[in-house]
């Protein structure tokens, strides 16, 4: 398990924490919702390849199709420490925001999302499921 997903490659892992932060943090008016919600998803991402060379532009295209302003540092969270990017010292703060800028500049994941769009897709309805499955038993202890 990576980045909170279940998978057993960081990479995967990492692409997929992208969409999760995309899809989470988008606005209450876009068109990623309903019944069509994941195939509109889809589409915007293998979209947002065709118009992207790197992983920042790729996320700029998606977050514009999905009419997400900004992505919320909370849907980057994956429990681990936060460490400063000089001295990687570890930081103990719940101030302390990490907005994964190493995520956001892999370039590599370009290709994960070019080829297994649909596999991150999956590993983002697994982790979103799970945490409403939690949720729910934490509302009925």
């Amino acid at each position: 398990m990576y980045y909170k997903f279940d998978c057993e490659d960081k990479e995967h892992g990492r692409a997929a924490l992208i969409l999760y932060a995309v899809y989470k943090s988008r606005d209450k008016t876009s068109s990623v919702a309903g019944k069509e919600t994941w195939d509109r998803f889809s589409a915007y991402i293998k979209a947002a390849c065709l118009k992207s060379e790197n992983t920042a532009q790729f996320v700029q295209e998606l977050c514009h199709k999905t009419k997400t302003n900004s992505i919320k540092p909370l849907y980057l969270d994956d429990g681990a420490p936060v460490a400063l990017a000089g001295t990687h010292d570890l930081i103990v703060s719940d101030d302390f925001k990490n907005y994964r800028l190493d995520v956001l500049a892999d370039d590599n994941l370009m290709e994960l999302f070019k080829k297994e769009s649909i596999y991150l897709l999956m590993l983002v309805r697994e982790r979103i499921q799970r945490e409403r499955t939690e949720q729910n038993d934490e509302d009925n202890d």
